[in-house]
């Protein structure tokens, strides 16, 4: 039985669904002022501020860049390693389990991004992107 959906719709609407959802973290990041708030949360945590402002720009311009298919294993690994220092830095310094209760978050959702961002790495760019249309990836 040949599949319903190819490879390449599979990684558009994969990357569409993950860019949209990730710019839609990056946005209130900017509206506080490039990852200031967050900042001052990764700071509590022992971790360089910086590193607030990267994942911002990441979250913005790298859902941008999963959602038009531009250097998508690159920006798909960077997410997938964000996503991985989410969980680690959630279990090592807040003591969450993978799903939050009493107050003590979880990591349920950046285990799910983790995974997504993983998958679009594996799949690739596919034909209906950026990479394709310039034929970098």
């Amino acid at each position: 039985m040949p599949a319903l959906i190819t490879p390449d719709f599979t990684s558009l609407i994969l990357r569409v669904a993950v860019g949209v959802a990730l710019i839609m973290h990056g946005i209130p990041k900017v509206k506080g002022g490039w990852g200031k708030q967050s900042g001052e949360w990764i700071k509590s945590m022992g971790v360089p501020a910086i590193l607030a402002q990267f994942v911002t720009v990441l979250e913005l311009f790298g859902g941008l860049f999963l959602v038009v298919g531009l250097l998508v294993p690159i920006v798909a690994a960077l997410f997938a390693i964000q996503f991985l220092a989410i969980i680690v830095m959630k279990v090592t310094k807040m003591k969450a389990g993978f799903m939050g209760s009493g107050g003590k978050p979880g990591y349920e959702i950046d285990f799910t991004y983790l995974m997504l961002s993983l998958a679009i790495l594996l799949l690739g760019s596919g034909a209906i992107s950026l990479d394709s249309l310039i034929h970098i990836f």
